[in-house]
């Protein structure tokens, strides 16, 4: 009796660990394991088993963490000709962090790329056969059974997002296993990002020096021109000739300083292009298999709906909203239509498990004689915070029924909003404006009480305070250290703007345009004010793919309004121009006025023109259809159409740029 127990127990861990199919590690691993690894694990992904398999390893939001994958699922072993079966080394694999929604990740993929971690929680692998929802739960788990074969992942957390130590990580592995291609490959993509980050640190770092050395570099002119006004009586001190030497010395180390800062911005919009181009070809690699992806699913829906005959269940095809969507509105408006050839005898809706009643009575038909072969839906939904699980569930004259779920995020109004707020009246060196600092004081008001963004989010500065060294740290520093990929940025200025003859300028106008500080200096405008050119490298170092940038400022030298004349030139605000401002994913310009005319002020309104009309779309009026929020598709044209009016068309907003989705700008209280 006792070998028969021992025989059974035998049979049944060999049954276990052959449905295991557990895998051999990638990598040889060498011990002690160095300080840069965090965290090392190996594990296996069966190809029958459909839900996805928590890995026991926790990413932190933020976490480097690398992949490596080896193995074949045999998605279909009964297919006698194998073209969806045993050839599936690239098996469609994905990963999900903690409770959150899915993101795919190939198989091919997972060769040692460095990827970031989307949120915090255990690290859950699986593979697609069939269609999953947002969170790897799979619609067919029966596809599931007849699969073989597995998959070895090793995963890698990183203590920190040092390139540099996890090169030598690489090499090390290289030295003990010198034939295995995964860590050839990895070893490659992590020295290409070394380069990267060595190069982008040692610009960022001399760009810092120069800057600060044309600051001090100014300043002592300042204090040489201060003491020679104070001590003009007693001049017999220092000879003329060797106060002009001195003068003529620092004006040479200026123009080698403002020469070496353009090449070195220069060299960082370089890297941060390279640095795009890369993630460029990535999207569309994931893109092609994607693609692939959906045609072998369509495929296997195909003959699951003949090996079940000729009758198909109806179909349901939404217009609007898209699965996965995240929105600030508090509804949202649903739109499809369901069909059937043998008629439509029930349509329900439900949101978050409450059914949804048409609001014009509208349904269907009991008469099965007059059973309608297609119905549209048309309903308004309210949407309450978090998750909203909206079903769509249609039976035909046949008992068949079929499901559509959307899952719509409502998420927190103004959670991840940043804004720098500029406005100057009282120039230093240039004449002053008026309402340039009401506008900047409305705009942050508006920001921080009505649309609720936390005041520690906003950066206010007026008159002396925006000074050039002051909006470059706020620019170049602070937005940049504090606004994520997810969050939104917001730059706002009311003032001045300038140009002056550049050859080199790439709108081929011959012109550079500036924001001018409160200490800018028209006769050394290149040093002393902001050029676009920098504004648009600002952009393009921030991680957002939400920026809008709004200038009430013009830069025709036109008499009047927020320009000034440099050296009598009036220029126009060409397409290109406003194109390279506006360049990068998620990026929106808006300017006050067009080509050759001015941003004006308004002692009726006591603003900006521009600025009153923005301020009160914001405020509401520009909400054209009433759910609360201000988008910029709606705001522009009402600030466009009003101030156009108001200034006797003579002065036409021009908006640039693109971004995805519906980009919500204001909120109604």
């Amino acid at each position: 009796m006792l070998k028969y127990i021992s025989f059974l127990c035998l049979f049944f861990i060999s049954v276990i660990l052959l449905s295991i199919g557990c895998s051999k590690p990638i990598l040889k691993m060498p011990e002690p394991i160095p300080p840069i690894v965090k965290q090392y694990k190996h594990t296996t992904v069966r190809g029958n088993i459909p839900w996805m398999q928590n890995t026991g390893v926790h990413l932190e939001k933020g976490d480097a963490y690398t992949l490596f994958a080896r193995g074949e699922i045999d998605a279909w072993p009964s297919n006698p000709d194998k073209k969806r079966g045993l050839v599936f080394p690239g098996h469609r694999t994905i990963a999900r962090i903690g409770n959150n929604p899915y993101f795919r990740l190939y198989h091919w993929a997972f060769t040692g790329e460095p990827k970031i971690a989307y949120d915090s929680g255990k690290l859950h692998l699986g593979i697609t056969d069939g269609k999953r929802d947002r969170y790897g739960k799979p619609l067919n788990p029966d596809y599931f059974k007849s699969n073989t074969g597995s998959i070895g992942v090793d995963i890698i957390v990183w203590e920190r997002e040092d390139y540099v130590q996890i090169v030598d990580f690489f090499k090390k592995l290289k030295k003990q296993d010198p034939n295995n291609k995964f860590v050839d490959n990895a070893l490659a993509q992590a020295r290409k990002l070394k380069e990267v980050h060595l190069a982008e640190v040692k610009a960022t770092e001399e760009v810092e020096k120069v800057e600060k050395e044309i600051e001090e570099l100014k300043e002592e002119t300042e204090g040489a021109k201060e003491e020679t006004i104070k001590s003009a009586p007693e001049s017999k001190t220092l000879p003329l000739a060797t106060t002009s030497e001195v003068a003529l010395k620092k004006k040479e180390r200026m123009t080698q300083l403002e020469e070496k800062l353009a090449q070195l911005t220069a060299t960082l919009t370089q890297l941060e292009e390279m640095k795009k181009k890369w993630e460029e070809e990535k999207k569309k690699t994931e893109q092609l298999s994607l693609e692939l992806e959906e045609t072998a699913e369509r495929e296997q829906d195909l003959l699951n709906k003949l090996s079940v005959g000729a009758k198909a269940a109806p179909v349901i095809v939404v217009a609007s909203p898209s699965d996965g969507v995240k929105t600030e509105s508090r509804t949202i408006q649903l739109t499809g239509v369901a069909e059937d050839d043998t008629g439509i005898s029930q349509i329900n809706i439900t949101a978050n498990n409450k059914a949804i009643k048409p609001k014009d009575g509208r349904g269907l038909r009991v008469k099965e004689m007059e059973l309608p072969k297609r119905y549209y839906f048309n309903e308004r939904i309210a949407l309450d915070k978090g998750l909203n699980t909206i079903k769509i569930r249609s039976v035909d004259a046949d008992g068949l029924a079929s499901e559509v779920v959307l899952r719509i995020t409502r998420i927190e109004l103004r959670r991840n909003v940043w804004a720098l707020v500029v406005g100057i009246n009282e120039y230093q060196n240039v004449r002053n404006l008026k309402y340039a600092v009401n506008d900047a004081q409305a705009f942050y008001s508006l920001l921080v009480k009505q649309n609720q963004i936390p005041k520690e989010n906003v950066i206010l500065l007026t008159d002396q305070q925006a000074s050039l060294r002051n909006l470059r740290r706020a620019l170049g520093t602070q937005l940049k250290k504090r606004a994520g990929k997810e969050d939104m940025v917001i730059i706002f200025f009311a003032g001045h703007g300038a140009t002056e003859k550049d050859a080199s300028s790439p709108d081929g106008d011959g012109l550079e345009k500036y924001l001018l500080p409160v200490d800018a200096e028209l006769e050394d405008i290149y040093t002393s004010a902001i050029p676009m050119r920098e504004i648009s490298h600002i952009f393009r170092r921030i991680k957002s793919e939400r920026i809008i940038f709004i200038a009430d400022a013009c830069y025709s030298g036109a008499s009047g309004g927020r320009t000034v004349n440099v050296s009598g030139i009036r220029s126009s605000l060409s397409e290109a121009f406003l194109d390279r401002v506006a360049s990068g994913k998620g990026t929106i310009i808006i300017t006050a006025s067009g080509a050759n005319e001015v941003s004006m002020e308004s002692e009726e309104f006591k603003h900006g023109i521009f600025s009153y009309f923005l301020l009160e779309g914001l405020k509401g009026k520009a909400d054209f259809d009433g759910d609360g929020l201000v988008t910029i598709d709606e705001l522009y044209p009402y600030v466009s159409d009003n101030v156009a009016r108001a200034s006797g068309q003579e002065q036409h907003p021009v908006k640039k740029g693109t971004v995805e989705g519906r980009f919500v700008f204001g909120v109604v209280r």
